[in-house]
């Protein structure tokens, strides 16, 4: 059987890794010029950063399982993810968050079919603790509480607590380039796919100067590219519609070098809707550079991303006076993914208003299957999303 993988993303690789396990010949195109797709590690600041996708929890029980298989070491970082200290908007105690993060759940509850507005809304807290929460859940969804499906609540990136997170040792992109090792000149990178011809038995790709025959094919690309690919015959009414349906959140990433290590931390900015944290690298030491994540647009118009990191290396500065930041617009690093042509944003949203089709996203159309974060249902959004599409593209295209 031969297979052809749109994508070399962690969705598209992992799918390429389990058919090549079962004897498929795989050949996989990719757009960009490395592999990973939002999976971007990069050297900075003495130590290793991430530009994309960068936390692994203790539940992402498939990718954790893949690197042991691949040989790859999992590090803790030591930055509490779901433990972020608010600043800069009105006071509140932790004692009074931590009180109306528990209700949160049963609030949801109450109101199903609501948006993440409606539960804070309904929540009998302090004006400072639903700021705080809703600026939590919307950096970190990078995506407006008044249009976030109330069911975001009980994700895993949107957790709340005291948990520890991990990284990929030397950078999340070397489970991509493990994963992408063995299939030599069968990936082909610069190499986006303009059209696919299909039929109930076969299929052809079209890129940049090739064009390849395959008896199916994996489509592990954000809807938002596959939209720029031509399918002929059309895709389906549903699946068409499952694609144009998906909502990008927008965010950005700030690297800033430290003169001095710091210890891991996480801060939150309620009014201006980024957080900061400091970790641990791969050696287990504090590394000499800090994070920021901004999510929404409005987070990112407020911080002026389009115009470089200097508004936004100022507004890090006045949340964390006790980090010793290096305060040079060269010196930072700015990652910004709205700008990607390959993605159009940083990862899907569950919007209220234009609901999240799980299971047409997920379904194959005759010998095309399908994967990406956003098909991926309560894991979209994640790394662990990414990788359990792959695994299950792979399994609808064997099982053909």
């Amino acid at each position: 059987m031969r297979v052809a993988v749109v994508g070399a993303g962690l969705a598209g690789l992992a799918a390429a890794d389990g058919l090549r396990r079962e004897g498929a010949d795989v050949a996989v195109l990719e757009a960009r010029d490395r592999v990973g797709g939002r999976v971007w590690s990069v050297p900075f600041a003495g130590g290793v950063a991430e530009r994309g996708a960068e936390f692994v929890f203790l539940s992402d029980d498939v990718l954790r399982s893949t690197a042991q298989r691949l040989g790859l070491r999992l590090v803790r970082k030591g930055t509490l993810y779901g433990d972020r200290e608010p600043r800069g908007g009105e006071p509140v105690s932790r004692d009074e968050l931590e009180g109306a993060v528990h209700r949160l759940r049963p609030a949801a509850d109450a109101n199903a079919g609501g948006t993440v507005a409606d539960v804070l809304a309904s929540l009998d807290v302090s004006p400072a603790a639903r700021e705080a929460i809703t600026a939590r859940i919307e950096v970190s969804s990078a995506y407006p509480a008044d249009d976030l499906d109330a069911t975001v609540l009980a994700e895993t990136g949107a957790g709340f607590g005291r948990f520890d997170t991990f990284g990929v040792e030397g950078g999340n992109s070397r489970l991509a380039e493990t994963l992408a090792a063995p299939l030599g000149p069968a990936l082909q990178l610069g190499t986006p796919v303009e059209a696919i011809t299909w039929d109930e038995r076969s299929v052809r790709v079209r890129a940049r100067g090739l064009e390849l025959e395959a008896d199916g094919a994996v489509v592990a690309a954000p809807a938002t590219a596959v939209a720029r690919i031509r399918f002929e015959p059309p895709l389906p009414e549903t699946k068409a519609r499952a694609l144009a349906g998906v909502r990008y959140g927008q965010a950005a990433k700030l690297h800033v070098p430290l003169r001095a290590p710091a210890n891991p931390s996480a801060v939150l900015a309620v009014p201006d809707r980024f957080w900061s944290y400091t970790q641990l690298g791969s050696d287990g030491r504090p590394a000499r550079f800090a994070g920021a994540f901004a999510g929404t647009p409005a987070a990112l118009e407020r911080l002026r991303v389009d115009e470089g990191p200097a508004a936004w290396l100022a507004a890090v500065a006045a949340l964390r006076p006790e980090l010793d930041l290096v305060l040079d617009d060269d010196a930072a690093m700015l990652t910004t993914w709205h700008h990607d042509p390959w993605s159009d944003g940083a990862y899907s949203a569950r919007s209220r208003s234009s609901p999240l089709d799980v299971a047409g996203l997920a379904r194959p159309v005759g010998p095309l299957a399908f994967a990406g974060e956003h098909t991926a249902g309560d894991w979209h959004g994640l790394m662990e999303g990414a990788v359990r599409s792959g695994v299950r593209a792979a399994v609808d295209i064997l099982g053909r």
